[in-house]
């Protein structure tokens, strides 16, 4: 016997849907009813997508029990739950209701996990050689130390000047000092140096400086930062504001204002990016150069970023074109734009974003690192050409985050009027000479083809070469007139996508190809200065990629990996993939009835346009599904598994998923997967760890603990 529950959630707005949850049958006792419990709820994937579009405070859930004989799965659609209850295959159990405070259980859908010691380790030695590179500086006095180490003992009281002085120690009169002074001669009205002591200590003294209040509307310069220096006009920060350092002698320090953080956007010396408006700066000014940011960055309410464009001019020295921009595995936050509008021959490497949301009625491609990655190539008269090069993203992260496509809506505020209006005319029927009725043809509805535009992702809506990249808890939510094109968990449509993983990703509203890594494995193609499409194309590739717990509505495909395979570069490929916890809706409906079908893979929904097809190796797939749900030109061979749930969490798996992969159409092209399972419970859920790419074991961790951290 199997039992599923038919449940009615609403919210307090009144928001409302019906779901379906098929009830773990060896967990129900000869005993008891089944029945619907919190955990069960909060776990199920349409719920969670509930409650992230609506976010409401509270959910009321009433619940009817079944019991049927035929076989059920989570996975089925929700029209063969109302057939079974329709056709009375059912047998009636009971009914119940729950009540969720959503602002207490927002987070109890994820088990906690435990901490690896050794990438926290790793994590606090990144921050140590961190702190010793920013000031650097600093150490023509002595060595610099982070400003968390005499706060217990500092209090800051005082704004001079922009400048928040920290309360000093107090210091008895026969010790040994040291003196700082800070020079305050610029001021309009010139003031007496700034006298800042600390006792010696083993011949030095540990002195906080001030920090400059960026608040003060007078004082801070949006994207610029101040500092200290020991030399009168310095370009350079030598010491900064809000630090502690050892000075071993007195010491006079002069203010100092550089653009951003610091640096000098070379590879050695980068530009330091440590505050949101210095990413404005980075978009005004064109963002060329080396950049590395050095603290976490969070967006006030009130502002708005607008995306940093980065195209490559096209000259014949690259180095002078070159971006690079190092998130240093610091976060982003509250970003209300993607951080990266267009780019073009980039390097963006080591940024997470978290807690952010896109509300936007414009209709483009959408990403929150980067919209859309173009190559482009420039031909020269004397037959030379210069190509910027496919833009890099590695090691990237977005999580806890959505971007709505969307009319916003608007409140009415007009005044209720009643309205009197004469009562309708209703013309009388016609008829013939005999007094018949004569019935009017009824018209065809006039079809209107659906515009199918644009890509949409979480790392990138078009382009770019994405590699160790980790996507969690990320919604789209496409509600314009016209219907994206592709929808993916990491890109609509990238170049390719390698040893890269999405963890609970839905996409809702109007779709028309859907992936769990990508919308479309189509590849990309090159571009004139013009931006006109060239012949050549290339790319398509996914590989070592992982995505499970997947939500996706689309009308033409959806696919655990990609919506829509085949492209027009040659011998492209998905191998050593995996894809779990699937469930699609396809087709066109109205009034909730199916109309048109679509189709629904394990792996790839379904072929496109394009000339060739994929070859799918040492790929698993789930078992209630095709390998491929509409399969013309790709294909996939004896390499591939379909196995049932239980068999993902089992160690045989990375037999198939780290197997070397030789593309057949050219042998010198070997792809080796690298699939771990971790010991501390890192990728997994109550029954058992799951394999994922080792590259990203340091993303699960950063993410899980500052996510942790954030709900609590």
């Amino acid at each position: 016997m199997n039992y599923f529950c038919d449940v009615h959630i609403q919210s307090g707005k009144d928001e409302e849907e019906r779901i379906f949850i098929v009830l773990d049958k060896e967990s129900i006792s000869d005993s008891e009813l089944p029945k619907l419990t919190k955990e069960i709820l909060l776990s199920n994937n349409q719920y969670k997508n509930f409650a992230m579009k609506y976010k409401p405070k509270m959910v009321l859930a009433d619940y009817k029990v079944y019991s049927t004989d035929e076989e059920i799965y989570a996975s089925l659609q929700d029209n063969v739950f109302e057939e079974l209850i329709e056709n009375e295959k059912v047998q009636y159990i009971g009914s119940s209701e729950l009540n969720i405070d959503c602002s207490r259980d927002r987070a109890s859908g994820r088990r906690k996990k435990k901490t690896s010691p050794v990438l926290k380790l790793g994590i606090a030695g990144g921050m140590i050689v961190l702190s010793v590179m920013a000031f650097g500086f600093g150490n023509i006095m002595g060595k610099s130390h982070s400003n968390s180490e005499n706060k217990n003992s500092e209090v800051n009281t005082t704004n001079e000047d922009g400048m928040i002085v920290p309360e000093q120690d107090i210091i008895s009169e026969d010790a040994e000092q040291i003196t700082i002074s800070i020079d305050r001669s610029y001021s309009a009205v010139p003031r007496e140096d700034l006298q800042i002591k600390g006792e010696v200590v083993d011949g030095v003294a540990k002195i906080t400086l001030p920090e400059f209040d960026k608040t003060d509307f007078f004082t801070h310069i949006a994207g610029y930062t101040w500092g200290f220096s020991t030399i009168p006009d310095g370009e350079k920060i030598e010491y900064y504001g809000g630090a502690t350092y050892e000075f071993s002698k007195d010491t006079k320090l002069y203010r100092v204002l550089v653009k951003y953080g610091g640096g000098s956007g070379t590879k050695d010396d980068p530009y330091l990016i440590n505050y949101y408006d210095q990413l404005e700066l980075m978009g005004e000014e064109k963002a060329r150069g080396y950049f590395r940011q050095t603290a976490d960055i969070v967006f006030p309410e009130w502002s708005s970023h607008k995306p940093i464009d980065t195209v490559n001019e096209l000259k014949s020295d690259p180095q002078s074109e070159y971006f690079e921009f190092d998130g240093n595995g610091y976060s982003i936050q509250s970003l209300d734009n993607p951080l990266f509008g267009t780019v073009s021959g980039a390097v963006i490497k080591n940024v997470n974003i978290q807690n952010s949301f896109i509300s936007s009625p414009e209709y483009k491609n959408y990403g929150f690192i980067v919209c859309e990655a173009y190559n482009y190539r420039y031909e020269t008269e004397d037959g030379k050409s210069y190509e910027t090069g496919e833009t890099l993203i590695q090691h990237c992260s977005v999580s806890h985050s959505a971007i709505y496509a969307e009319i916003p809506e608007t409140e009415d505020t007009s005044e209720t009027v009643e309205v009197v209006t004469a009562p309708s005319v209703v013309p009388p029927n016609l008829v013939d000479k005999n007094g018949k009725e004569i019935k009017k043809a009824e018209s065809e509805p006039v079809k209107v083809a659906k515009q199918g535009e644009y890509a949409i992702g979480a790392v990138t809506g078009l382009g770019g070469q994405i590699e160790n990249c980790y996507v969690t808890d990320f919604g789209i939510f496409a509600y314009l007139e016209d219907y994206f094109l592709y929808a993916g968990g990491i890109s609509g449509k990238p170049a390719n996508v390698v040893n890269s993983a999405v963890y609970y990703f839905s996409a809702q509203g109007n779709i028309f190809n859907a992936g769990g890594i990508a919308g479309s494995c189509g590849g990309s193609r090159m571009y004139n200065p013009a931006g006109t499409g060239l012949p050549d194309c290339y790319g398509g590739n996914i590989q070592g990629c992982l995505a499970r717990n997947i939500i996706l509505t689309a009308e033409a495909s959806a696919g655990g990996i990609a919506g829509e395979s085949s492209t027009d570069s040659e011998n492209a490929v998905i191998s050593n993939c995996y894809a779990n916890e699937l469930n699609f809706t396809t087709g066109v409906f109205e009034e909730n009835k199916l109309i048109k079908s679509g189709y629904s893979g394990g792996i790839t929904g379904t072929d496109g346009k394009e000339k060739n097809g994929h070859k799918i190796m040492n790929t698993v797939s789930p078992a209630d599904l095709q390998v491929i749900g509409n399969k013309t030109v790709s294909d996939y061979d004896d390499t591939v598994r379909l196995a049932p749930a239980y068999a993902f969490y089992q160690e045989n798996i990375l037999t198939v998923l780290n197997k070397n992969t030789i593309n057949p159409d050219n042998p010198k092209e070997i792809y080796t997967g690298n699939f771990m399972f971790s010991n501390d419970g890192l990728f997994g859920d109550e029954n058992g760890n799951l394999p994922f790419p080792s590259e990203i074991a340091d993303l699960f961790e950063k993410i899980f603990v500052e996510g942790s951290t954030d709900e609590q």
